[in-house]
Parts: structure tokens; C-alpha cells; sequence
């Protein structure tokens, strides 16, 4: 009897640990496209911080080349994004980098120019 019971108990934890793992990996799985782009930002804002961090002074247009071609992945997942239209992301990504006071725009005249604050 005591054996019965200490299998039944084995066999629930069981099943809550199954219905748990099921749980996360729909929820991570639904959630994918928004870290991918997440991440896509993140490695873009990284990648124009390191190059403003020298001191210099880069135009839009010079900010577009430097984020062109990167790319995010997910570890566990197959799927990757790849920055092909930078001029989108880089609207986007100067606009947030601006709001966060990361950099500050050093002139307004066409092409604005943009450095490390």
C-alpha cells in the first residue's frame, strides 16, 4: 500500500514536471520573433556605441553601413534575422539611442550627424 502511494505521487510529479516544460516551450515559442528582435537591436546598439566610442562623429548614412548585415539567432531556435534594409532600422535605433541619452546630435543639417555623449 505504502509502495502504491509513492508511485502515485512519482507518477504526478511527473506529470506537473511534463506540463511545465510543455507550458515554457509554447510561451518561449510565441515569444521568438519579439527576442529575435530584440536581440537584432541590441547587437545594432552595441555596434554603433563600440564605433562612436572612438570619439568620432558618423553621419546617418555612415550609421546605416555599420549596422547593414547584422544578424541575431536564438540558440535554441533555427531562425535568424538579418538587417538588409538598415535605413528602417537605423531611424528606429538612432531615435531609441537619442531617448535613452546614449548619443546626442551634433548637427541638424542634412545628413544629421551623431556622436557619444
Amino acid at each position: 500500500m505504502i509502495n502504491m502511494a509513492g508511485f502515485v505521487v512519482k507518477v504526478v510529479l511527473f506529470a506537473v514536471t511534463i506540463t511545465f516544460l510543455l507550458a515554457w516551450g509554447y510561451i518561449k515559442q510565441q515569444r521568438k520573433t519579439e527576442e529575435l528582435f530584440n536581440q537584432l537591436y541590441r547587437k545594432c546598439e552595441e555596434k554603433i556605441i563600440k564605433e562612436l566610442s572612438n570619439g568620432e562623429v558618423f553621419t546617418s548614412k555612415e550609421v546605416e553601413k555599420i549596422i547593414h548585415g547584422t544578424k541575431a539567432s536564438l540558440f535554441w531556435s533555427k531562425n535568424k534575422l538579418q538587417v538588409t534594409d538598415s535605413k528602417i532600422v537605423m531611424k528606429h535605433l538612432l531615435t531609441d539611442l537619442l531617448n535613452k541619452g546614449l548619443i546626442v546630435e551634433v548637427s541638424k543639417s542634412n545628413p544629421k550627424k551623431y556622436k557619444l555623449k
